[in-house]
């Protein structure tokens, strides 16, 4: 077993990720577009990657994939991260604990829709963000602590990638944004509704709109919800998405030792 750092997507990345995009959207997008913001970790056996950990420093937010937990648990001692997020395979949870301690962990479920899968609802009355509507983002996700980021945070976001609304009168009312993307897919993110304005339907348009961009472009639209949001669970049923794992999100504190 050896743990190198990556430059990049090298063809032995690739054949791993390939196997199963879906849980590596987020790493594929980071590595591509985000390169300077990102460090990554893979763990090698029989010359083979056997699974990697991935770092995204802005907002210090780690992704853990591997095969079998005694490559998380090298990965970790390797790495030692003290702070930040983290994304696992729910079965990891508890192996891993002997290596990080969780200050909060949540049950996360990971869905997707693959192109032609999607049973999408007419988007017709969305609009596509731009920077100057940051603002109205921001009065929109003061309401969602989940959602709060900073105006400038969101500024950075819509001028990266899409992010969709729904207005009524001077006030953004829904929104959904596209998290990243790349030509194997997309994650869908930041979906929120006026409280006030809940129930006509409003978030299975936003959702439409950012599902159609991915599949589009590419051939999987991924999002992530807490495990006991039925709502939306029923929601993107609804609209072609089906279960494709079970997540764990957990903040971090620092490393056992």
């Amino acid at each position: 077993m050896e743990i190198v750092e990556r430059a990049g997507l090298d063809e032995k990345l690739l054949n791993y990720i390939e196997r199963d995009p879906t849980p590596h959207l987020f790493t594929i997008y980071d590595l591509l577009y985000e390169r300077e913001n990102t460090r990554i970790w893979v763990v090698e056996e029989d010359d083979e990657v056997k699974g990697y950990l991935l770092n995204w420093k802005p907002l210090d937010s780690w992704i853990l994939e591997v095969d079998y937990a005694e490559y998380a648990d090298a990965l970790l001692r390797h790495v030692a991260p003290e702070r930040g997020s983290m994304i696992i395979d729910l079965k990891l949870l508890r192996v891993i604990e002997k290596d990080v301690k969780p200050v909060e962990v949540y049950d996360w479920i990971l869905m997707e829709a693959r192109q032609g899968e999607e049973k999408l609802v007419d988007f017709s009355d969305v609009v596509e963000l731009a920077p100057s509507h940051a603002d109205k983002l921001y009065d929109l996700y003061k309401l969602w602590p989940a959602g709060s980021r900073s105006k400038a945070y969101l500024e950075s976001w819509i001028k990266r990638l899409p992010v969709f609304g729904i207005f009524k009168g001077d006030r953004l009312v829904s929104a959904s944004g596209i998290l990243a993307k790349s030509s194997y897919g997309g994650v869908i993110g930041g979906v929120f509704t006026h409280p006030r304005y809940r129930g006509k339907g409003y978030a299975s348009k936003v959702v439409s709109a950012a599902t159609s961009r991915i599949l589009t472009e590419s051939r999987i639209s991924a999002l992530y919800l807490a495990s006991d949001n039925s709502a939306a669970f029923k929601l993107y049923g609804k609209l072609g998405y089906k279960v494709h794992s079970r997540r764990a999100f957990i903040k971090l504190q620092r490393m056992m030792r």
